[in-house]
């Protein structure tokens, strides 16, 4: 009960941030995108050592080395460097791992157990798989589109200078929820499982500049786009 007060204290103190300083809201979302992208990235191969242990009679020994962002880096040249080396596994012929597997096995034994062997010929691009395996039967809903309303603002000289986006979303209930994308030409909306609005703007915007706010009460999302100045 007490890590659910917790959690619902934080939601309200970022709704309340997202009211108040949707400039600061978007600075963390990305912020905390860019942290989760750097923490669930796969380990990216570097080179892979061909060698033979001492008194070996049978085939070579392969070494994949691997980096990964999730392991941090010394601080100083004389601190040692983290390792995570998994256990030496005899395979032959087709048993060897393809880099492709090598990676999948890696990412799904978060490394505690490292595969060790590498295909001589994996050097070639493996083949594409053209089916896609799925553990359900279930079909994915469909999402819909939210209803919107778009106005482009004009100054006293006729020239838009803002455009203003109301889109309504009756399903959602805190703007944790929703996944905001502005881009100088257009916007996009998601709300997993529920809605996905991609939208043309009428004018190029400064999306830096870009402010949002969410009606928690209403359920509505008001956008608001400064017209990009024209270059000099």
């Amino acid at each position: 009960m007490a890590d659910a007060g917790l959690a619902a204290q934080l939601w309200s103190l970022l709704d309340e941030l997202a009211e108040n300083d949707p400039q600061s809201y978007r600075r963390l979302l990305l912020q905390q995108r860019a942290e989760a992208e750097r923490f669930f990235s796969p380990p990216e191969p570097q080179l892979c050592l061909r060698a033979r242990t001492a008194g070996a009679v049978g085939g070579p020994l392969f070494i994949n080395i691997c980096s990964w962002k999730r392991v941090p880096a010394p601080k100083a040249p004389t601190e040692p460097t983290p390792v995570s080396a998994g256990p030496l596994e005899e395979v032959s012929g087709e048993g060897e791992l393809t880099l492709d597997q090598l990676l999948q096995t890696m990412e799904a034994e978060d490394c505690r157990s490292a595969p060790v062997l590498l295909k001589d010929e994996s050097v070639t691009q493996p083949k594409a798989h053209l089916i896609e395996e799925i553990t359900s039967t279930e079909m994915p809903e469909e999402l819909s589109t939210p209803l919107y309303n778009i106005i482009t603002i004009k100054d006293a000289n006729s020239k838009p200078f803002k455009i203003e986006l109301k889109v309504e979303l009756p399903k959602v209930s805190s703007v944790s929820e929703c996944d905001l994308r502005i881009s100088k030409d257009d916007v996009i909306i998601e709300v997993p499982e529920k809605y996905k609005l991609q939208l043309d703007l009428p004018e190029f915007v400064d999306e830096e500049t870009a402010t949002a706010v969410f009606n928690t009460g209403k359920r509505v999302l008001f956008i608001t786009l400064p017209v990009a100045k024209p270059d000099p």
